[in-house]
């Protein structure tokens, strides 16, 4: 049986998982103060007493366990997760960047049979990136690799502040606090991606232009270094790909070195919103 989290910005996700399929789930709202305890007893609920389990997280690991830091969920920086879990739950504990969990799971069952070279981006409360190279996840000396959320894409003197501390940071405009406020300046406000999208209108229109705009600046940059077979996007906000593909591709040909860099596969992951808890699942039992 393996058991994988995915602790995202805004909810926590646990899953039975067999192979790529899920067998059984719980969820639960991201709270910083209690998420640890609140990880553990979503763990418990669906396996009393698990031989292992994998956690991805949204923010980078340490070669000896501890967290960088989570820009969107404060308190965890230099916490060792997996050791916190593991006195919870009572059972080894895998902990890896949510985004490179993913990756891996796209890299096993998805588009990583075709691509054997793709980056992987999460489209959520942030904006994360997992990376395969030849088939190989990669996650770089620190932990570090493909975290394509804080590339910079507005060096103005006016740029919006990233929850990472930085400005102009492609999260900024393309994770959801950066969208929901486009939209406030346009029209009353909304509480959700998913209202902008299913309300429309000219004021959502722009939201999508600046999250294209942003997403395409950033992943011209990157293609422009790697040369990458395709680029799959995942997480609750990539089921609009469909409304910002056309402007991710509008900067991506402005900004890309030579034609074909313009012209990568933008894709959408195979496992839908699963795959974080899959590649989280998988990830006590992977070597890479």
């Amino acid at each position: 049986m393996l058991i994988g989290v995915d602790w995202g910005g805004t909810h926590i996700k646990a899953a039975i998982v067999d192979g790529a399929n899920v067998r059984a789930h719980a969820t639960a709202d991201t709270h910083a103060a209690s998420a640890l305890d609140d990880i553990a007893a979503l763990v418990k609920q669906l396996a009393p007493a698990p031989a292992q389990v994998g956690v991805a997280i949204p923010g980078e690991v340490r070669d000896d366990g501890r967290c960088w830091r989570l820009p969107n969920v404060p308190g965890f920086e230099n916490v060792n997760i997996g050791t916190e879990l593991q006195r919870r739950i009572g059972c080894p504990v895998a902990v890896e960047n949510d985004a490179t969990a993913a990756a891996l799971a796209e890299r096993l069952f998805g588009w990583g049979n075709k691509y054997k070279s793709f980056l992987l981006v999460t489209l959520g409360t942030g904006v994360g990136g997992g990376l395969v190279l030849d088939g190989s996840l990669r996650r770089g000396a620190g932990g570090f690799a493909g975290e394509i959320g804080h590339v910079l894409v507005n060096s103005s003197p006016d740029a919006w502040l990233c929850g990472c501390g930085r400005a102009g940071c492609m999260e900024a405009y393309a994770g959801k606090a950066g969208l929901l406020r486009k939209y406030a300046e346009l029209a009353p406000p909304l509480s959700s991606v998913k209202e902008i999208a299913d309300v429309g209108g000219p004021a959502a229109e722009e939201v999508w232009q600046q999250m294209g705009d942003a997403l395409g600046k950033g992943l011209a940059s990157i293609n422009n270094t790697l040369d990458l077979d395709a680029i799959v996007f995942s997480g609750g906000i990539s089921n609009s790909l469909n409304l910002i593909e056309g402007h991710v591709r509008r900067a991506l040909a402005e900004r890309a070195f030579a034609p074909p860099l313009s012209q990568i596969p933008l894709l959408i992951s195979q496992l839908g919103e699963h795959a974080g808890v899959i590649g989280a699942a998988h990830l006590p039992t992977s070597p890479s």
